[in-house]
């Protein structure tokens, strides 16, 4: 389950619900896909978040037992249809969990 595009890392495509912290408030969008360096975020269009340049998020990967926080930078924002995408790059986060998320992506696109 890997996307392959113009992007140097590899990114797992998932479906899991991320907790976005944005302008002060809590944002629950589904994340489409994840890498080293980023992820994905979908959000239904009509949903008004306000516009930060420094979103944070907490995240749980299946058969990871810890919660990764990072914090982002919006990349690029695009309507598709119902949903909004937002792709969101990892500005702060911690090598730990930055190595958590590189063993997921692995393990997921069966490079292990």
């Amino acid at each position: 389950m890997m996307t392959e595009n113009r992007r140097r890392n590899r990114r797992a495509t998932v479906q899991l619900m991320v907790s976005e912290i944005s302008g002060g408030k809590l944002f629950l969008p589904l994340m489409a896909d994840i890498s080293e360096k980023g992820i994905l975020l979908e959000s239904p269009a009509g949903l008004e978040m306000p516009r930060t340049h420094a979103p944070t998020v907490e995240l749980m990967l299946p058969g990871i037992p810890q919660i990764i926080y990072a914090r982002c930078r919006v990349q690029r924002e695009s309507d598709h249809g119902f949903f909004k995408m937002r792709a969101l790059e990892f500005v702060d986060i911690s090598a730990l969990h930055r190595k958590l998320i590189r063993l997921y992506v692995q393990r997921v696109c069966g490079i292990c």
